[in-house]
């Protein structure tokens, strides 16, 4: 689970990269430098690529946050219901005692 996340942070990363790239003067001789068969095209699907890839990240960490709260709000609700019930048979063994 842990990779996963760590996997969603780099693919948003690398979308933020894109996007400044294809978005800055500079990124624009970089990316033409890196790939010369990108020169008659405009530079948008780099933009694009990038929103596409922070999104698909950001996706991907959303379902796995939710998934890990909803996991984690079961055990503290089954944490809670064996706290009740020990606490309910404590005081019914002391009023037995009692009695």
């Amino acid at each position: 689970m842990q990779k996963l996340i760590i996997a969603t942070f780099v693919l948003r990363v690398l979308g933020l990269v894109l996007i400044v790239l294809g978005l800055s003067a500079f990124g624009h001789n970089l990316i033409y430098n890196t790939f010369p068969g990108l020169e008659g095209y405009s530079l948008n699907p780099v933009s694009y690529l990038g929103i596409l890839i922070y999104i698909v990240g950001a996706l991907i960490y959303f379902f796995v946050n939710k998934k890990r709260r909803a996991d984690r709000r079961r055990e503290e609700i089954e944490e809670a219901e064996d706290r009740a019930f020990r606490s309910s048979a404590k005081e019914e063994t002391k009023d037995d005692q009692d009695a």
